[in-house]
Parts: C-alpha cells; structure tokens; sequence
C-alpha cells in the first residue's frame, strides 16, 4: 500500500486536501471515505479505515472539508448541506481522474453527510457508515450550553481538538432545516451501518433509527468496545475488513483480465511498488504476496523478505517430504515440525539450521526413516548446489 496526495476542488472552487491510499496491486475497486464533524483526513477512522482497504485491494480517497485540515476555506462560511456536495464534488473529481468509486464511507457527521450525498450519486453500489447520527444536528448538541450565543454574536467560538472553530449562524440554522425523515428513504443503495453500543458520544439508538428508516438491503453490525473517535488500538482495521467483507457482494471489480493465463507452476514474477525502496508484488500461480527488507537492510519490513521466504520454503519442502514418507510407508506421524533458521555461514557459504520434531507413537527405525526422507525435498535440491540461473535481461 502507498498514499498519493491530491488536490479536490470543492462544491464552490476551494482546494480540499485529499490522500488516495493505493494497493500495491491494480485496485479492485475506489472508495470514497468522509471524516467526522471538524476533524480531518487523519483522524484515526479516516486514515487507518482507508490504508486498510487499500491493504485489500481498494484504493480509498479521504480528503478534508473546506475549512479545516489542510484545505482552503473558512469553517465558519460552511454548512451541512455544502459539505454534502462536497462529498459529491470529490466523487465527480475521483470519477474524472481516476475511477467511478462504488463505494461511499462516512465517519460520525461524515456519515450522515454521505447517506445525503449517496442519494445523487449513481456510480455508487454501496455507503457504509461509522457511528453515524441519525439527525445531523446531533453534532452540535454537546455544545448546547453555547449555542445561545449564536443570536446574540452571530458566531460562537468553540475549542475542539486543540484549535478554534467558529460555528455561525448559518451552520446551525442548515442543521436545523435538514429534512432526515425526508431523504433517508430515498436511498437506492445497498447500505452497512456500523455503530458501537458503548459510543458514548453518538450513542446507539441513532444507528437504529437509520436502520428503521432506510430501504433494504441494509445491515446493522455492532462494533465491540468502540469509542466513538475509533481510537481504539486495531479497531478502524477491523472495521474496514467488515466493510470489505460486506462490500464484495456488491461492487463491480475493476482491472481484472478473465482471459489473463493462469502464471504456470515454478514461474514467480516481482514487481517493484511505490510503498518502499526494495517492496515487491510476487505472483505465483493464482496467489500474490509482498515482500520487503528488514528495517536492519534499509527496507521498511512491509512484507517478507526473500531470505526468510527461502527458509519457508525449505521448512514447507522438508514437512511435505516427511508426511509423504509416512504416508507411503503408514508409519503413524501425528504432526510434524520444521524449523529453519540461517546461520552464520563461512566464506561465500550460505548455512541453515533444521530442526525437525516429530509426533506420533514412533519406532527407531520409523524416525530414521521420516528424517532420511527430510532430505528428499525438492527445495533442498535445489539449493544442493546443483542449480544453474540463467539471466535474461529484457529492456
């Protein structure tokens, strides 16, 4: 996974401050993720939500609103209704440049502002929300004791997350005119809502109440022991594997080539990615995985490293050797297992260590055997010193 950073023009012409966290692989699909009430694309359920996803396979634009974050505009010349074409904005900015996204996130009032916004937007095949209010309004309420203020001022100044935002008249007169009951059951799209019964600060009954109002298909899925911010340590990954999870019954994936071959058995292809100086996308067979250097080697360890893939596989190849000998033998191995460890070598020889244990009600001759055979692997005699590298250079 790598992030790009990017410039998203507003409703109304401002900059927004965007971040598009990219597998490391041809996406699957692009999402669209909106951050809570004054917060930012950095907020943990923004960020973390989203390089999740992009870990899996779908790339997820998170950007901030007008006003705050990194982007141009003044807060307090905002509103509810203008952050919800913000949002359709960013789609319209996402589908041009990139891809259509078919799916719509939204975190607390991101959330709400997403359901508003999913009704315009067609490309969508699925919104999920994160601790959601079911009227916007709910945001400001925990400042109730100073919205007074606002008639006499026109404005009040409020200290959130260590910084002033000024919330107008305006704002909170678009709150109080937004028609919830009016455009939630104008929703077309598949939705999840996810909501933690312990939110101390929007609490459960507002994900019940949009679950009560919306059409089918929907789903309400409880997040354990999550605070309302999703600070909690692992929380914003496991709630974007739901997300995941629940979205591939919907969308459309995208950059797959039915008619590609099938990379044949023995035939492994690296390809460098941007996350780091030395990560790679391995393909072999149907499977991929990445690998990386230890920090120790300059890399950033985001995946294994070629070393300890080598280990694996002799581990892997000795297993397999052991359990066909018993096999072919019956001699009753329960389990069996291999460790591999490279050692301290001399010279320009490379040394690895294997241990190997084995279970089952065994003879003598049953373990001299099953450890003869150890040395049958194929990767062994691959690395025996019998192998020749032919190298190709293509331009």
């Amino acid at each position: 996974m790598h992030s790009i950073s990017v410039s998203v023009p507003s409703s109304k012409g401002y900059l927004m401050a965007g971040t598009i966290d990219m597998p490391d692989t041809a996406p699957q699909a692009f999402a669209l993720f909106a951050h809570c009430f004054t917060g930012s694309r950095f907020t943990p359920a923004a960020a973390r939500t989203s390089k999740q996803l992009a870990a899996m396979g779908i790339a997820c634009l998170r950007f901030d609103f007008p006003g705050l974050g990194q982007s141009e505009g003044n807060f307090a010349d905002t509103c509810f209704s203008e952050n919800v074409q913000d949002i359709v904005a960013a789609n319209n900015w996402l589908k041009e440049n990139y891809s259509a996204p078919q799916l719509l996130i939204g975190h607390s009032l991101g959330g709400a502002a997403s359901l508003k916004a999913a009704i315009e937007l067609k490309n969508l095949k699925a919104v999920a929300t994160i601790g959601a209010p079911f009227d916007p309004a709910h945001a400001v309420m925990h400042f109730a004791d100073r919205i007074g203020e606002v008639d006499e001022e026109g404005a009040v100044t409020l200290t959130l997350g260590g910084r002033d935002i000024v919330m107008s008249r305006e704002y909170l007169e678009d709150l109080a005119e937004t028609d919830v009951q009016g455009y939630l059951p104008k929703l077309r799209r598949p939705l999840l809502i996810l909501h933690s019964p312990t939110d101390q600060t929007v609490g459960i009954e507002n994900a019940v109440n949009i679950f009560r109002l919306t059409r089918y298909p929907k789903s309400l899925v409880s997040l354990h022991k999550v605070d309302h911010l999703v600070t909690t340590q692992g929380a914003a990954q496991e709630a974007a594997k739901l997300i995941y999870t629940w979205a591939q019954q919907h969308i459309v994936p995208e950059n797959i080539d039915e008619d590609a071959d099938v990379i044949p058995e023995g035939v492994a292809i690296a390809q460098s990615t941007k996350a780091g100086k030395f990560t790679d996308v391995v393909s072999t067979g149907t499977r991929t995985l990445s690998t990386d250097r230890e920090k120790n080697a300059g890399g950033r360890n985001l995946g294994f490293s070629p070393t300890s893939l080598v280990a694996s596989a002799l581990a892997a190849s000795t297993s397999q050797a052991i359990r066909e000998a018993a096999k072919e033998s019956r001699i009753p191995l329960e389990d069996v297992k291999v460790t591999v460890s490279r050692t301290v070598g001399t010279g320009s020889h490379v040394r690895f260590r294997r241990e190997v244990t084995l279970v089952g009600e065994l003879s003598d001759d049953d373990r001299r055997e099953l450890l003869l055979a150890a040395k049958n692997g194929e990767v062994e005699a691959m690395l025996s010193g019998n192998t020749v590298i032919e190298c190709v250079t293509r331009a």
